[in-house]
């Protein structure tokens, strides 16, 4: 038998056991929601890191072309005015100290010539402003606190410190250099420079180029926001440091170039995710490009708080539930069972009269109810037949007792009722003609003491039918709770599944939803960008049209001569800016029609998205089924209940035994009453005296034996 002491009471693995199973099934939903937001984290990473890095490759293009147009306006302009004959080293310094003063983003503008290639003059302007002692034509203009200032191009001839000189010299093609050191004003500055070459006839005969401060492209590309507080670094094409958020980086070698994108680890950021790509101009060999560092920290900052928001929930989710279900369980099974068990040991210790009761709340504690009623009235019954069979013997008792002591005149005195008070009758009787027949006195009194051995052994069977009752009823009270408690626990946990699934099944809808409108916005994105896609295609018309302009009028200007010619560099200028924003219009086109790709990459993902969302609705419709599968198993549970109450039937067919077991009590006290008329009907014919007295002692030996 279990210690009572190391058991848990119905109610309290009740609400255990569905603790759990809501436990288990609220973790479950957080592991998949938790593990669903990091892949969607990682997703919107990679997506922003491309387009921070695009960002970044279109900043990085538009603050270098427009110097780039800047510096072959300027040659087209220095190049046009010496085919009209404008060889005038005064004027041609004024174009390029005013396109310095024009551009505010410049360093300085210059140019240089081969020996005497500019105008034949170079032995006059030995030692002049703006020239050194050779006469060649390399004036440079730069900028010198809020003025401008001449001074001469230095070591333009050396290999290395003349980079920005010979390599465009050389190659004939348009050169951006790598980042360098050179001294402006007085003052050493790193910078890159554009220069293109000025090719006549197919000879090289000088270079045209600005200076860019990488102290100014450090202002512009600070300004640039990156998401996740992650970093851009621009890498020269000789993987120089351009531009870092450390400034004393720049110039300086960076690391070796990664693939695509991938996971590295930086030692300020810690793990970071890296994307990098490359920045290429037109018409120019060198590829720069950009570097953006992502840090993984950042992009799963938000993962990580929806996880710990979704543990905390969950935490206080199953503390809820599990204190509801103990409270459920505790009123609706707990209390009257501890009611109804200390009722029934109230009876055991005999106890018969009714005790108050609160209402029942469920149709089983009725039925124990009434069960626990039966009891208490067969309880009664039995009490008051054994203190009438009890009286009755004693009385018989005392009576043969002085029978047995030789004494005839003995009766039994009293009142009694039912059969007992036959029994008195016939015993009275029987001992009054008893004096006058002692042979058949013996006889009667053996057909006395059998009918007393019926009663006797019908009271014995009585009582081991009642023991049994009783042990047949607490076996059955201990079925009955146990079922009654799966019951109520299969039902609650299948109606607090189906609430859960419910719930969860709406908010995944509500995600789909949102779902399809982000691929409608998208959609309507990819719209926008094919109608700027023709209006930009408009204005590439329109720069067309406005090149022939240009190309006209210097064809007019080139006519009118000499006094055409200031006239013939403005319309150069104006053929130049035609280009250009035709060449910007088809770098834009090219944008957007890298956004629209964007676009239907983002609302791919997004579809995928969606379908992961249905197969989650999927395996919750397999919920549902299990919450089904726990319905059906109360049904069997009821069964279970149906079949203790065959049981309840059957221990009140013992009961109807019992009553029949007190009739052939009865039975047995009629017969004893025949015997003892017949007794009487045989002493009839005899009487008592003193002529009797061997007579007498003889019955009083029948009576003995």
């Amino acid at each position: 038998m279990n210690d009572s002491n190391s058991l848990k009471t119905l109610a309290a693995r009740l609400s255990t056991r569905a603790a759990l199973a809501i436990a288990a099934m609220i973790v479950a939903c957080s592991l998949l929601t938790a593990f669903l937001c990091e892949r969607s984290a990682q997703v919107q990473a990679t997506e922003a890191g491309q387009i921070a890095a695009a960002q970044a490759v279109a900043d990085v293009r538009s603050q270098f072309e427009h110097p780039m147009g800047v510096v072959a306006a300027m040659r087209d302009a220095l190049v046009a005015a010496r085919r009209q004959g404008a060889s005038d080293r005064a004027f041609h310094n004024g174009l390029l100290s005013a396109t310095l003063r024009g551009n505010p983003e410049l360093l300085a503008t210059w140019t240089a010539w081969e020996p005497n290639a500019f105008d034949g003059r170079d032995a006059a302007f030995g030692g002049a402003q703006g020239h050194d002692t050779t006469g060649r034509f390399v004036p440079y203009w730069h900028r010198e606190g809020t003025d401008i200032a001449l001074e001469p191009l230095t070591d333009y001839d050396k290999s290395g410190a003349g980079d920005y000189y010979l390599l465009a010299h050389n190659s004939g093609r348009p050169v951006l250099l790598e980042p360098y050191e050179y001294k402006v004003g007085g003052r050493t500055v790193l910078m890159t420079s554009i220069a293109l070459p000025v090719i006549e006839g197919g000879r090289g005969l000088g270079v045209v180029g600005i200076d860019l401060a990488l102290d100014d492209l450090q202002k512009w590309m600070g300004a640039v926001k990156v998401p996740y507080g992650g970093r851009i670094t621009v890498l020269s094409a000789g993987r120089l440091q351009a531009y870092t958020a450390n400034a004393g980086q720049i110039g300086k070698p960076a690391p070796a170039a990664v693939p695509d994108m991938s996971e590295v680890d930086d030692p300020v950021l810690g793990k970071v995710l890296r994307v990098e790509r490359p920045v290429r101009f037109a018409g120019f060999d060198q590829v720069w490009s950009v570097r953006v560092d992502l840090p993984v920290s950042g992009i799963m900052a938000t993962a990580r708080t929806i996880e710990i928001v979704l543990l905390v929930s969950a935490l206080v989710m199953i503390a809820g539930l599990a204190w509801l279900v103990r409270r459920a369980a505790v009123t609706v099974v707990g209390k009257p069972l501890d009611a109804l068990a200390e009722e029934m040991a109230t009876l055991a210790q005999g106890h018969l009269e009714p005790l108050p009761r609160a209402p029942a709340n469920a149709l089983e504690i009725v039925r124990m109810h009434d069960a626990v009623d039966v009891f208490r009235a067969n309880a009664r019954a039995k009490m008051h037949v054994e203190q009438a069979q009890a009286a009755a013997i004693g009385a018989l008792a005392g009576a043969l007792e002085r029978l047995a002591a030789g004494d005839l005149q003995a009766r039994l005195e009293g009142q009694f009722d039912g059969a007992f008070a036959n029994l008195q009758a016939d015993f009275n009787a029987a001992m009054v003609k008893l004096e006058g027949a002692f042979s058949a006195v013996a006889q009667g009194a053996a057909t006395v003491t059998n009918g007393s051995g019926e009663i006797r052994s019908a009271s014995e069977d009585l009582s081991q039918r009642t023991e049994r009752q009783a042990s047949g009823l607490e076996e059955m009270a201990v079925a009955i709770g146990e079922i009654a408690a799966r019951v109520e626990q299969t039902t609650q946990s299948a109606r607090q599944t189906s609430d859960v699934v419910s719930a969860f099944r709406a908010e995944i809808d509500a995600g789909g939803a949102v779902i399809r409108r982000a691929i409608d916005a998208m959609g309507g994105i990819e719209r926008g960008s094919d109608e700027i896609a023709q209006i930009i295609t408009v204005i590439d018309g329109i720069a067309f049209q406005t090149n022939l302009l240009a190309l006209n009028a210097g064809v007019e200007a080139a006519r009118a001569g000499d006094a055409g010619k200031g006239f013939a560099v403005v319309a150069s200028e104006v053929r130049a800016l035609a280009q250009r924003s035709s060449d910007a219009a088809r770098d834009i086109k090219q944008r957007i029609t890298a956004s629209a790709d964007q676009v239907r990459t983002g609302v791919s993902l997004v579809g995928e998205m969606d379908q992961a969302l249905e197969r989650l609705v999927s395996r919750i419709g397999e919920i549902s089924e299990l919450a089904d599968a726990i319905a059906s198993a109360a049904v069997e549970q009821l069964n279970s209940v149906n079949e203790v109450n065959q049981t309840v039937r059957q221990m009140d067919s013992f009961t109807q035994q019992n009553a029949a077991m007190v009739e052939e009590s009865t039975a047995a006290s009629r017969h004893l009453a025949e015997q003892a008329g017949y007794l009487a009907r045989l002493i009839g014919g005899f009487r008592t005296g003193q002529r009797e007295g061997g007579r007498d002692s003889a019955v009083a030996r029948a009576l003995a034996a």
